[in-house]
């Protein structure tokens, strides 16, 4: 319980960091900006548990944090931090959010009930509505679903949602992905032996159907650019019934002995791991499937990863984008006629997707983009042919995938090419 509520506390405080200032500024009339970080966190923490936890005693939520501010502070901030977060425990929570919602500024009001950045939101509302923007910063903030992939070289969905109904765990199938299963309450994974054992992998479904818009068959040789921490590495190999060959590529040690751990964890012996720089490597040519899971600037897993939001800045995305285009250049190289590349990102900002895909077709005029209602349910395709989720349509991670194939040796898409049969 411990472990959980400190994950809860941390995670919850970062998300709604942007709401808890905006409240705490209407009480710290010194200027809540200008208190020293270790008290802006303090109160932080005790404004988080007085708004959002229903668990902990107000007396407790106010004592723990004055404590904190006693300790990385002074008497004084002590002093401070029992006065503010006491009036805010005898304020009803929509009294502390009425404000909020008067601020004149429409960005600014969106700004502080969504606890989002400015940047971010603007880029959205550039397009989406308001309303599709309030969604989404919401399912960004509420607690991630847990997702598990179902190792297929050991069991099936059904057989998994048994195992953990034995573990007294309550799971429910995924709705695209025969693999999923999502697992409903609190849970602590370093407890749970199904991992270990290697029966399942987390991963989230939208990941999961990465993998079926890659749709590798047993025997191919498969090529993945960007292959730790293995996730869609292991799916791949589960998918070809691990024969077959995989390269994964990993350019950072620390992260391919990450992957390499996953592989001996999940049976698996049809993936051979590589280090070095995806950027720099050449190829022949000749790989029936290419998947590029580039590094982006994951914007459309904020809910996952609490403090993104506040340290990433604009500049993330065209940088990611060069990067993203060099590593699907070095990629072309590696398909062969009739094969297929498959470029993946967890982001949905258009210099990311879209824009990335554009460029690369009008330099590689030998690849086609296929459209990915072929290999993927329709709710999960854009209009484009495109794989999109996103977190408040689709209640998964947000993210976004095709698929180009290249042309075959008679002007066409050719089995025989791409199977060499």
């Amino acid at each position: 319980y411990k472990r959980q509520l400190l994950n809860e506390l941390v995670k919850g405080t970062l998300k709604r960091r942007g709401t808890l200032d905006a409240v705490l500024a209407n009480f710290v009339h010194v200027g809540f900006d200008t208190l020293p970080p270790w008290i802006q966190n303090s109160l932080r923490l005790g404004a988080y548990q007085l708004l959002y936890l229903d668990r902990i005693p107000a007396h407790a939520a106010v004592s723990e944090s004055v404590v904190l501010a006693r300790k990385y502070g002074h008497p004084g901030t002590a002093g401070l931090a029992n006065s503010v977060l006491r009036r805010v425990s005898e304020t009803s929570r929509d009294e502390l959010l009425a404000p909020l919602e008067a601020i004149p500024d429409p960005l600014g009001r969106l700004e502080a009930v969504t606890s989002h950045p400015r940047w971010l939101l603007e880029r959205w509302l550039e397009r989406f509505s308001i309303d599709d923007v309030t969604r989404l910063a919401e399912a960004n903030n509420r607690a991630a679903r847990l997702g598990l992939r179902a190792n297929r070289i050991k069991l099936d969905r059904k057989e998994l949602i048994k195992r953990l109904e034995q573990h007294e765990l309550t799971a429910t199938p995924g709705r695209w992905s025969d693999s999923t299963v999502w697992v409903e309450g609190e849970i602590d994974l370093a407890t749970l032996p199904l991992l270990p054992r290697g029966d399942c992998t987390v991963q989230d479904e939208s990941e999961t159907l990465v993998g079926q818009l890659v749709s590798p068959r047993p025997g191919y040789r498969v090529l993945d650019l960007c292959a730790a921490p293995g996730g869609k590495t292991t799916h791949l190999a589960e998918l070809m019934s691990d024969r077959g060959e995989i390269v994964a590529v990993e350019k950072h040690p620390s992260r391919a002995r990450v992957l390499r751990e996953g592989i001996a964890r999940l049976g698996l012996n049809s993936v051979e791991v590589r280090e070095g720089d995806a950027v720099e490597m050449r190829w022949q040519g000749d790989f029936h499937r290419v998947l590029v899971d580039a590094p982006c600037s994951g914007l459309g897993v904020l809910a996952r990863r609490a403090d993104a939001r506040w340290r990433k800045k604009p500049n993330i995305i065209p940088r990611m984008a060069a990067v993203q285009k060099q590593l699907l250049d070095s990629a072309a190289s590696a398909v062969r006629r009739g094969g297929a590349l498959v470029y993946s990102v967890c982001t949905f900002e258009p210099e990311e997707t879209v824009d990335v895909i554009s460029s690369f077709l009008e330099q590689h005029p030998g690849f086609r983009l296929i459209d990915a209602k072929g290999y993927l349910p329709g709710e999960v395709v854009s209009e484009e042919g495109a794989l999109l989720c996103l977190p408040h349509v689709h209640d998964t991670d947000g993210v976004f995938a095709v698929r180009l194939e290249r042309v075959g040796k008679y002007g066409k898409d050719s089995a025989e090419d791409a199977t060499g049969e």
